[in-house]
Protein backbone atom coordinates (compact mmCIF):
# COMPACT_ATOMS: atom_id res chain seq x y z
CA UNK A 1 0.00 0.00 0.00
CA UNK A 2 2.81 2.13 1.01
CA UNK A 3 4.61 1.62 -2.25
CA UNK A 4 1.60 2.36 -4.35
CA UNK A 5 0.73 5.34 -2.74
CA UNK A 6 4.57 6.27 -3.04
CA UNK A 7 4.02 5.97 -6.78
CA UNK A 8 0.80 8.13 -7.18
CA UNK A 9 2.26 10.74 -5.02
CA UNK A 10 5.39 10.62 -7.66
CA UNK A 11 3.22 10.51 -10.21
CA UNK A 12 0.94 13.65 -9.12
CA UNK A 13 4.21 15.45 -8.87
CA UNK A 14 5.29 14.56 -12.60
CA UNK A 15 2.30 15.97 -13.24
CA UNK A 16 2.52 19.33 -10.92
CA UNK A 17 5.63 19.37 -12.52
CA UNK A 18 5.04 19.17 -16.12
CA UNK A 19 2.15 22.25 -15.52
CA UNK A 20 4.32 24.54 -14.07
CA UNK A 21 7.02 23.33 -16.88
CA UNK A 22 5.23 25.00 -19.52
CA UNK A 23 2.25 27.14 -17.91
CA UNK A 24 5.25 29.95 -17.31
CA UNK A 25 5.86 30.28 -21.27
CA UNK A 26 1.93 30.29 -22.00
CA UNK A 27 1.64 32.67 -19.42
CA UNK A 28 4.22 35.18 -20.51
CA UNK A 29 2.81 34.39 -24.33
CA UNK A 30 -0.47 35.04 -23.44
CA UNK A 31 0.66 38.61 -21.50
CA UNK A 32 2.65 39.82 -24.71
CA UNK A 33 -0.58 38.80 -26.39
CA UNK A 34 -2.98 40.90 -24.21
CA UNK A 35 -0.62 43.58 -23.63
CA UNK A 36 -0.04 43.77 -27.40
CA UNK A 37 -3.41 43.91 -28.08
CA UNK A 38 -4.44 46.75 -25.68
CA UNK A 39 -2.20 48.63 -26.92
CA UNK A 40 -3.65 48.30 -30.60
CA UNK A 41 -7.04 48.72 -28.96
CA UNK A 42 -6.22 52.03 -27.19
CA UNK A 43 -4.71 53.51 -30.76
CA UNK A 44 -7.28 52.28 -32.82
CA UNK A 45 -10.52 51.04 -31.32
CA UNK A 46 -11.86 47.83 -32.66
CA UNK A 47 -15.22 47.45 -30.75
CA UNK A 48 -18.39 50.40 -29.70
CA UNK A 49 -18.78 50.58 -26.19
CA UNK A 50 -15.25 49.65 -24.83
CA UNK A 51 -15.78 46.02 -25.78
CA UNK A 52 -12.34 45.97 -27.31
CA UNK A 53 -10.08 45.38 -24.28
CA UNK A 54 -12.98 43.28 -22.81
CA UNK A 55 -12.52 40.72 -26.43
CA UNK A 56 -8.91 41.21 -26.37
CA UNK A 57 -8.48 40.10 -22.47
CA UNK A 58 -11.30 37.15 -22.84
CA UNK A 59 -9.69 36.02 -26.09
CA UNK A 60 -6.17 36.14 -25.47
CA UNK A 61 -5.74 35.61 -22.04
CA UNK A 62 -6.73 31.74 -22.03
CA UNK A 63 -3.79 31.03 -23.96
CA UNK A 64 -1.78 31.05 -20.66
CA UNK A 65 -3.82 27.43 -20.00
CA UNK A 66 -3.61 26.09 -23.58
CA UNK A 67 -1.49 23.16 -22.79
CA UNK A 68 -2.25 22.63 -19.66
CA UNK A 69 -6.42 22.96 -20.07
CA UNK A 70 -6.58 23.00 -23.47
CA UNK A 71 -10.64 21.88 -24.16
CA UNK A 72 -11.72 24.43 -21.66
CA UNK A 73 -9.06 27.11 -22.53
CA UNK A 74 -10.19 26.91 -26.22
CA UNK A 75 -13.96 27.09 -25.35
CA UNK A 76 -13.79 30.27 -23.10
CA UNK A 77 -11.77 32.16 -25.47
CA UNK A 78 -14.64 31.43 -28.04
CA UNK A 79 -17.51 32.35 -26.24
CA UNK A 80 -15.79 36.32 -26.69
CA UNK A 81 -16.14 36.17 -30.61
CA UNK A 82 -19.50 36.84 -30.83
CA UNK A 83 -18.88 40.39 -29.81
CA UNK A 84 -19.18 42.34 -32.60
CA UNK A 85 -15.96 44.05 -33.51
CA UNK A 86 -15.38 47.11 -36.46
CA UNK A 87 -11.43 46.01 -36.81
CA UNK A 88 -9.50 42.92 -35.36
CA UNK A 89 -6.39 42.67 -33.36
CA UNK A 90 -3.21 42.34 -35.03
CA UNK A 91 -2.12 38.74 -33.40
CA UNK A 92 -5.26 37.71 -33.03
CA UNK A 93 -5.21 34.72 -36.32
CA UNK A 94 -1.91 33.89 -34.44
CA UNK A 95 -3.52 33.70 -30.87
CA UNK A 96 -6.16 30.97 -32.66
CA UNK A 97 -3.66 29.23 -34.16
CA UNK A 98 -1.67 28.70 -31.12
CA UNK A 99 -4.92 27.97 -29.06
CA UNK A 100 -6.64 25.55 -31.41
CA UNK A 101 -3.08 23.67 -32.25
CA UNK A 102 -2.89 22.78 -28.90
CA UNK A 103 -6.81 21.88 -28.80
CA UNK A 104 -6.16 19.43 -31.43
CA UNK A 105 -2.31 17.81 -29.88
CA UNK A 106 -3.39 17.80 -26.52
CA UNK A 107 -7.27 17.73 -25.91
CA UNK A 108 -9.26 14.54 -24.24
CA UNK A 109 -10.97 13.26 -24.91
CA UNK A 110 -12.08 13.10 -28.67
CA UNK A 111 -15.71 14.35 -28.51
CA UNK A 112 -15.19 17.09 -26.17
CA UNK A 113 -12.13 18.20 -28.86
CA UNK A 114 -15.12 17.49 -31.66
CA UNK A 115 -17.46 19.40 -29.87
CA UNK A 116 -15.34 22.70 -28.99
CA UNK A 117 -14.03 22.67 -32.31
CA UNK A 118 -17.74 22.40 -33.90
CA UNK A 119 -19.02 25.33 -31.25
CA UNK A 120 -15.47 27.53 -32.59
CA UNK A 121 -16.00 27.06 -35.94
CA UNK A 122 -19.37 28.50 -35.49
CA UNK A 123 -18.46 31.03 -33.65
CA UNK A 124 -15.97 32.69 -35.73
CA UNK A 125 -18.33 32.17 -38.64
CA UNK A 126 -21.06 34.29 -36.88
CA UNK A 127 -18.22 36.79 -35.19
CA UNK A 128 -16.86 37.64 -38.64
CA UNK A 129 -20.43 38.15 -40.17
CA UNK A 130 -21.32 40.25 -37.52
CA UNK A 131 -18.25 42.32 -38.31
CA UNK A 132 -17.16 44.74 -41.08
CA UNK A 133 -15.52 41.91 -43.18
CA UNK A 134 -17.48 39.93 -46.36
CA UNK A 135 -19.50 37.45 -45.65
CA UNK A 136 -16.87 35.10 -47.85
CA UNK A 137 -14.38 35.62 -44.77
CA UNK A 138 -16.33 33.00 -42.88
CA UNK A 139 -15.13 30.38 -44.96
CA UNK A 140 -11.60 31.37 -43.46
CA UNK A 141 -12.53 32.16 -40.30
CA UNK A 142 -13.65 28.49 -40.03
CA UNK A 143 -10.78 27.60 -41.50
CA UNK A 144 -8.29 29.36 -38.79
CA UNK A 145 -10.23 26.98 -36.24
CA UNK A 146 -10.37 23.31 -38.13
CA UNK A 147 -6.86 23.47 -39.70
CA UNK A 148 -4.66 23.75 -36.58
CA UNK A 149 -6.97 21.00 -34.98
CA UNK A 150 -7.04 18.88 -37.68
CA UNK A 151 -2.81 19.48 -37.92
CA UNK A 152 -2.70 19.21 -34.16
CA UNK A 153 -4.64 15.93 -33.91
CA UNK A 154 -1.98 14.31 -37.17
CA UNK A 155 0.81 15.52 -34.71
CA UNK A 156 -0.50 13.14 -31.86
CA UNK A 157 -1.38 10.43 -34.06
CA UNK A 158 2.29 10.61 -35.70
CA UNK A 159 3.85 11.16 -32.17
CA UNK A 160 1.66 8.11 -30.59
CA UNK A 161 3.02 6.17 -34.31
CA UNK A 162 5.98 7.05 -32.88
CA UNK A 163 6.00 5.67 -29.63
CA UNK A 164 4.33 2.68 -30.75
CA UNK A 165 7.34 2.33 -32.85
CA UNK A 166 9.78 2.75 -30.04
CA UNK A 167 7.89 0.34 -27.79
CA UNK A 168 8.01 -2.37 -30.90
CA UNK A 169 11.45 -2.11 -31.32
CA UNK A 170 12.23 -2.15 -27.51
CA UNK A 171 10.37 -5.62 -27.79
CA UNK A 172 12.32 -6.36 -30.92
CA UNK A 173 15.31 -6.55 -29.15
CA UNK A 174 14.01 -7.75 -25.90
CA UNK A 175 12.82 -10.76 -28.15
CA UNK A 176 16.00 -11.23 -29.77
CA UNK A 177 18.35 -10.93 -26.55
CA UNK A 178 16.21 -13.81 -25.59
CA UNK A 179 16.29 -15.76 -29.10
CA UNK A 180 20.20 -15.44 -28.70
CA UNK A 181 20.07 -16.87 -24.94
CA UNK A 182 17.93 -20.02 -26.25
CA UNK A 183 20.23 -20.32 -28.76
CA UNK A 184 23.22 -20.31 -26.05
CA UNK A 185 21.40 -22.64 -23.86
CA UNK A 186 20.83 -24.78 -27.10
CA UNK A 187 24.56 -24.65 -28.37
CA UNK A 188 25.26 -25.46 -24.41
CA UNK A 189 22.73 -28.46 -24.35
CA UNK A 190 24.71 -29.72 -27.76
CA UNK A 191 27.92 -29.24 -26.32
CA UNK A 192 26.80 -31.47 -23.60
CA UNK A 193 25.25 -33.98 -25.34
CA UNK A 194 28.45 -35.01 -27.50
CA UNK A 195 30.50 -34.63 -24.55
CA UNK A 196 28.50 -37.28 -23.19
CA UNK A 197 28.17 -39.38 -26.02
CA UNK A 198 31.87 -39.48 -25.93
CA UNK A 199 32.85 -39.55 -22.49
CA UNK A 200 30.08 -41.69 -21.18
CA UNK A 201 30.62 -44.61 -23.37
CA UNK A 202 34.33 -44.17 -23.19
CA UNK A 203 34.36 -43.76 -19.16
CA UNK A 204 31.63 -47.30 -19.47
CA UNK A 205 34.21 -49.13 -21.16
CA UNK A 206 37.04 -47.94 -18.84
CA UNK A 207 34.80 -48.72 -15.65
CA UNK A 208 34.00 -52.56 -17.17
CA UNK A 209 38.41 -53.09 -17.69
CA UNK A 210 38.97 -51.33 -14.30
CA UNK A 211 36.49 -54.19 -12.59
CA UNK A 212 38.39 -57.15 -14.98
CA UNK A 213 41.42 -55.90 -13.61
CA UNK A 214 40.81 -55.95 -10.57
CA UNK A 215 39.14 -59.01 -10.58
CA UNK A 216 42.15 -60.62 -12.02
CA UNK A 217 44.81 -59.01 -9.15
CA UNK A 218 43.13 -60.96 -6.73
CA UNK A 219 43.30 -64.25 -8.48
CA UNK A 220 45.58 -63.62 -11.17
CA UNK A 221 47.92 -60.69 -11.76
CA UNK A 222 49.34 -61.79 -14.61
CA UNK A 223 45.53 -61.54 -16.11
CA UNK A 224 45.33 -57.97 -15.52
CA UNK A 225 48.17 -56.82 -18.22
CA UNK A 226 44.82 -57.32 -20.66
CA UNK A 227 42.89 -55.25 -18.85
CA UNK A 228 45.20 -52.74 -18.25
CA UNK A 229 46.50 -52.17 -21.25
CA UNK A 230 42.41 -51.82 -22.79
CA UNK A 231 41.98 -48.57 -20.07
CA UNK A 232 45.60 -47.52 -21.92
CA UNK A 233 43.72 -47.57 -25.37
CA UNK A 234 40.68 -46.17 -24.05
CA UNK A 235 41.81 -43.49 -22.55
CA UNK A 236 43.94 -42.52 -25.69
CA UNK A 237 40.74 -42.98 -27.64
CA UNK A 238 38.38 -41.00 -25.61
CA UNK A 239 40.94 -38.13 -25.92
CA UNK A 240 40.59 -38.56 -29.59
CA UNK A 241 37.22 -38.66 -29.56
CA UNK A 242 37.02 -35.26 -27.26
CA UNK A 243 38.84 -33.61 -30.28
CA UNK A 244 36.83 -35.11 -32.72
CA UNK A 245 33.64 -32.88 -30.85
CA UNK A 246 35.70 -30.01 -30.43
CA UNK A 247 36.14 -30.14 -34.32
CA UNK A 248 32.56 -31.12 -35.11
CA UNK A 249 31.37 -27.94 -33.14
CA UNK A 250 33.53 -25.53 -35.14
CA UNK A 251 31.51 -24.00 -38.10
CA UNK A 252 34.20 -24.91 -40.43
CA UNK A 253 34.39 -28.27 -39.66
CA UNK A 254 30.55 -28.85 -39.23
CA UNK A 255 30.41 -31.28 -42.67
CA UNK A 256 33.91 -33.29 -41.62
CA UNK A 257 32.26 -36.18 -39.80
CA UNK A 258 32.83 -40.08 -39.38
CA UNK A 259 32.71 -42.49 -42.22
CA UNK A 260 30.29 -45.92 -42.24
CA UNK A 261 33.68 -47.19 -41.54
CA UNK A 262 34.06 -46.17 -37.52
CA UNK A 263 30.67 -48.65 -37.21
CA UNK A 264 32.37 -51.74 -37.58
CA UNK A 265 35.81 -50.52 -35.49
CA UNK A 266 33.16 -48.75 -33.12
CA UNK A 267 31.35 -52.23 -32.61
CA UNK A 268 35.00 -53.81 -32.54
CA UNK A 269 36.06 -52.32 -29.77
CA UNK A 270 33.16 -52.80 -27.26
CA UNK A 271 33.47 -56.17 -28.45
CA UNK A 272 37.02 -56.11 -27.13
CA UNK A 273 35.95 -54.36 -23.85
CA UNK A 274 33.40 -57.21 -23.04
CA UNK A 275 30.31 -55.40 -24.47
CA UNK A 276 28.83 -58.64 -26.75
CA UNK A 277 27.45 -56.88 -29.64
CA UNK A 278 26.37 -58.02 -32.97
CA UNK A 279 26.36 -55.03 -35.97
CA UNK A 280 25.03 -55.86 -39.41
CA UNK A 281 25.21 -52.77 -42.10
CA UNK A 282 23.14 -53.19 -45.29
CA UNK A 283 23.81 -50.56 -47.91
CA UNK A 284 25.46 -47.58 -48.17
CA UNK A 285 24.84 -44.24 -47.01
CA UNK A 286 24.41 -41.57 -49.89
CA UNK A 287 27.33 -39.24 -51.16
CA UNK A 288 27.06 -35.87 -49.15
CA UNK A 289 25.20 -37.12 -45.93
CA UNK A 290 28.32 -36.91 -43.25
CA UNK A 291 25.54 -35.18 -40.83
CA UNK A 292 24.10 -38.35 -40.97
CA UNK A 293 26.25 -40.46 -41.25
CA UNK A 294 27.73 -38.96 -37.89
CA UNK A 295 24.68 -39.17 -35.94
CA UNK A 296 24.29 -42.86 -36.39
CA UNK A 297 27.60 -43.00 -35.24
CA UNK A 298 27.16 -41.27 -32.24
CA UNK A 299 23.24 -43.21 -31.60
CA UNK A 300 25.46 -46.32 -32.38
CA UNK A 301 28.15 -45.69 -29.78
CA UNK A 302 25.03 -45.09 -27.18
CA UNK A 303 22.84 -47.70 -27.57
CA UNK A 304 26.50 -50.08 -26.80
CA UNK A 305 27.41 -47.98 -23.64
CA UNK A 306 23.71 -48.56 -22.58
CA UNK A 307 23.55 -51.65 -23.08
CA UNK A 308 27.30 -52.34 -21.42
CA UNK A 309 26.13 -50.00 -18.31
CA UNK A 310 22.63 -50.88 -18.10
CA UNK A 311 22.92 -54.48 -18.81
CA UNK A 312 26.07 -55.48 -18.36
CA UNK A 313 27.04 -59.29 -19.54
CA UNK A 314 23.80 -59.18 -22.53
CA UNK A 315 24.52 -59.33 -26.06
CA UNK A 316 23.30 -56.14 -28.01
CA UNK A 317 22.13 -56.66 -31.79
CA UNK A 318 22.71 -53.71 -33.84
CA UNK A 319 21.48 -53.05 -37.64
CA UNK A 320 21.62 -50.54 -39.44
CA UNK A 321 19.98 -50.44 -42.98
CA UNK A 322 20.91 -47.73 -45.27
CA UNK A 323 17.68 -47.27 -47.51
CA UNK A 324 17.35 -44.74 -50.75
CA UNK A 325 15.11 -42.12 -49.04
CA UNK A 326 16.26 -42.73 -45.58
CA UNK A 327 18.17 -44.61 -42.79
CA UNK A 328 16.51 -47.24 -40.42
CA UNK A 329 18.63 -48.18 -37.37
CA UNK A 330 17.47 -50.94 -34.71
CA UNK A 331 19.23 -51.70 -31.29
CA UNK A 332 18.02 -54.93 -29.39
CA UNK A 333 19.52 -56.74 -25.99
CA UNK A 334 17.81 -58.34 -22.93
CA UNK A 335 16.79 -56.22 -19.78
CA UNK A 336 15.20 -57.11 -17.05
CA UNK A 337 13.32 -54.24 -16.55
CA UNK A 338 9.71 -54.33 -17.02
CA UNK A 339 9.01 -50.90 -17.57
CA UNK A 340 10.58 -48.48 -20.18
CA UNK A 341 14.06 -47.14 -19.33
CA UNK A 342 13.84 -43.34 -17.84
CA UNK A 343 15.09 -40.84 -20.34
CA UNK A 344 18.34 -39.81 -19.36
CA UNK A 345 20.87 -37.91 -21.68
CA UNK A 346 21.48 -41.05 -23.94
CA UNK A 347 18.13 -41.67 -24.90
CA UNK A 348 17.89 -37.82 -25.00
CA UNK A 349 20.58 -37.51 -27.16
CA UNK A 350 19.21 -39.89 -29.95
CA UNK A 351 15.99 -38.72 -29.71
CA UNK A 352 17.69 -35.04 -30.05
CA UNK A 353 19.66 -36.12 -32.92
CA UNK A 354 16.51 -38.10 -34.78
CA UNK A 355 14.16 -35.26 -34.89
CA UNK A 356 17.24 -32.36 -35.28
CA UNK A 357 17.67 -34.16 -39.24
CA UNK A 358 13.63 -34.70 -39.34
CA UNK A 359 13.68 -38.28 -38.33
CA UNK A 360 11.85 -40.48 -35.27
CA UNK A 361 12.79 -41.87 -32.46
CA UNK A 362 11.11 -45.11 -30.38
CA UNK A 363 12.33 -46.77 -27.52
CA UNK A 364 10.46 -49.14 -25.56
CA UNK A 365 10.58 -52.50 -23.51
CA UNK A 366 8.82 -55.45 -25.07
CA UNK A 367 8.76 -59.58 -23.83
CA UNK A 368 12.43 -58.92 -21.90
CA UNK A 369 13.99 -56.71 -24.32
CA UNK A 370 14.86 -53.65 -25.00
CA UNK A 371 14.31 -51.74 -28.42
CA UNK A 372 15.77 -48.76 -29.82
CA UNK A 373 14.23 -47.98 -33.35
CA UNK A 374 15.55 -44.71 -35.25
CA UNK A 375 14.43 -43.86 -38.59
CA UNK A 376 16.02 -40.72 -40.55
CA UNK A 377 15.11 -39.14 -43.95
CA UNK A 378 17.54 -37.76 -45.92
CA UNK A 379 15.39 -34.35 -46.22
CA UNK A 380 16.67 -30.98 -46.30
CA UNK A 381 18.05 -31.63 -42.89
CA UNK A 382 20.02 -34.48 -43.24
CA UNK A 383 22.70 -32.89 -45.73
Amino acid sequence: MMTRRRRLSYAHHVAISDRLHTTPVDAVLAVVFVVTGLVQVALVPIADHGAGPVYVVGSMLPLAWRRTYPVMSAFVSSLFWLIPLTGFPLLGFVAVVLQFYALGSRGRPDRLVLAVTAWAAITSAVGTLLGPELPVAAIGAVLVVVAPVVAGRLMLYQRRRTEEISALTRELRNERLRAEEAAVLSERARIARELHDVVGHEVTLIAIQAEAAAAALQRSPDKAVAPVEAIRSTAHETMVQIRQVLDMLAPLHEEEGPDDRDLANLADHARSVGIANTLTVTGAPPPERSRTVFAVNRIVRECLTNAGRHAPGERVDIVVDWLPDRVQLCSTNRTTRSAPLRPGRGLSGIRHRAELLGGTFESRVDRGRFDVRVAIPFGAGAS
